[in-house]
């Protein structure tokens, strides 16, 4: 340890704050947060942290820096700053590059229109989900179309048109496009299509029925005649949905299963009590606690969140729960909690949640990753005794002939 590097470890700062691991080439290694930044680095350095990354880091530590905060609360959200900044090698990356789907629509506007949209923004739009798969979400949205005629063009087409488009002639719009529609009757269907998306399903059968009933009475049997249509498909539909849980708040439930340094994330994203879908998370060759690597997980995955639950249930207390549920909070505006259950109905969501969670890492293989198989390959091509512990790989690219680019990557082992 170079005496540099020894000064700055015997006199880090007992406070709150963010600490940054770097090597001789001034590159970021790792970047954590602690409570009291002193006691945290000296778990490092004294040996006391049994992760097995830990001797590999310290052995490359060059230099520590510190950036004290004001609160846990801000370290947090600065930890996360510079781990999506810095990338670094010793920090596990959980990040999903790919946004859910939501459902958005517009209720201030005159004829408002479902679409679907990977980033809500806060605009004061309506939206529902998330949807793990973009082809859940579509299929919701042409399911949603079918039961409610709604107009699926874009505004600078809807203004522009003066005849209706096929979607009216086959009665999957109201062609307000046309003025076929009064915008209160429009309205009354869009109210309707929210409320069966918030789980209200029974309340609007109910609604529709008394509706039915009464264009009966007044003589207009094809109205009548759609909305017996719309009950029939919301009331097979309601048949088909299973409540998974009887709150109707939006929950995250977090199931984990793991061998040795492989470890499998399952999260079910159930809203209105419904099971809405879920998100599969390999976590390879990591070293920790699970307790610490699922803490890292719900910090970088809500980070960039749309769509915030109002309760994250996970399978063990973490050490910073706290923290972490104060900082979701802020950025929901409303209270989130974060909690373990050990009976009772959360309990049975947890177990759902754990055994999807092992369900896809069995269905993974030993090699989850696929590196044991490709390494075998590879060594079976080359006729390679021993199995690389270096690889470069060089690849050039040009345009018409001209403008190459070469680059190399290196992978070690």
């Amino acid at each position: 340890m170079n005496q540099e590097l020894d000064h700055s470890i015997q006199n880090a700062p007992r406070a709150p704050g963010v600490y940054i691991m770097k090597d001789g080439d001034d590159r970021v290694l790792y970047v954590g947060k602690a409570k009291n930044l002193r006691a945290r680095v000296h778990a490092y350095f004294g040996g006391t942290d049994g992760r097995a990354m830990i001797p590999f880091l310290v052995s490359r530590v060059q230099a520590v820096a510190y950036i004290v905060t004001a609160t846990e609360k801000e370290a947090l959200i600065l930890e996360n700053t510079l781990i999506k900044e810095h990338r670094p090698r010793y920090n596990v990356n959980f990040r999903d590059d790919k946004s859910f789907y939501h459902l958005r629509i517009d209720l201030a506007q005159s004829f408002p229109r479902f679409e679907l949209v990977r980033r809500p923004r806060k605009d004061g739009a309506v939206c529902f989900g998330p949807y793990p798969s973009g082809v859940a979400a579509r299929e919701t949205l042409r399911f949603l179309q079918s039961l409610f005629p709604l107009r699926t063009c874009r505004d600078r087409e809807m203004k522009t048109r003066r005849r209706p488009c096929l979607e009216h002639q086959i009665s999957r719009c109201l062609a307000p496009c046309a003025g076929y529609v009064e915008p209160a009757a429009y309205r009354e269907l869009v109210c309707d299509a929210v409320a069966f998306l918030e789980g209200r399903g029974k309340a609007l059968v109910a609604d529709l029925q008394a509706r039915m009933a009464q264009a009966s009475e007044n003589l207009q049997f094809e109205a009548a005649a759609a909305l017996r249509d719309r009950v029939a498909a919301i009331t097979e539909t309601l048949e088909i949905q299973r409540m998974v849980s009887l709150s109707g708040g939006a929950q995250d439930v977090y199931g984990v299963y793991r061998e040795g340094d492989l470890m499998q994330v399952c999260t079910l994203f159930i809203r209105q009590g419904k099971l809405l879908g879920q998100k599969d998370f390999a976590l390879i060759k990591l070293g920790g606690e699970t307790k610490m690597l699922l803490s890292s997980l719900i910090k970088q995955y809500y980070d960039g969140a749309a769509d915030l639950p109002d309760a994250i249930l996970i399978p063990e207390l973490l050490e910073d729960q706290t923290v972490i549920a104060e900082w979701l909070s802020d950025k929901k505006d409303k209270k989130v909690t974060i909690g373990a259950a050990r009976r009772g109905q959360g309990a049975d969501l947890l177990k759902m949640a754990r055994i999807n969670a092992e369900s896809a890492f069995k269905a993974a293989g030993p090699s989850a990753d696929g590196t044991e198989e490709a390494l075998r390959l590879l060594m079976e091509k080359l006729a390679l005794r021993h199995p690389p512990e270096r690889i470069e790989c060089f690849d050039i690219s040009n345009v018409g002939g001209r403008w190459a680019v070469g680059a190399m990557v290196t992978f070690l082992a």
